[in-house]
């Protein structure tokens, strides 16, 4: 009888290890699938902000940032010339 119920102890445990490996392996692939979509993303995000040092985001508002203080100081040289 004690046989019987280790021989059922043990089928249990090895279909519940068997189980959870199976959902352990389902969940890798599936997290790995969704990671790897989020890095190509954030690659492209990153090379619209950065690209070459030239065209990227970031290079274009520091470019409209050095064009606002030119026309500011345009502006107040039409200003100055208005005022004579």
């Amino acid at each position: 009888m004690s046989s019987d119920v280790a021989t059922i102890v043990y089928s249990y445990f090895f279909i519940a290890v068997s189980l959870f490996t199976g959902i352990g392996f389902v969940a890798k692939n599936s997290i790995r699938k969704h990671t790897e979509e989020l890095k190509v993303k954030l690659n492209r995000i990153e090379y619209a902000l950065y690209n070459d040092g030239k065209t990227g985001l970031i290079n274009k508002v520091d470019q409209l940032i050095e064009n606002q203080q030119c026309i500011r100081i345009d502006v107040e040289i039409l200003k100055s010339k208005a005022e004579e």
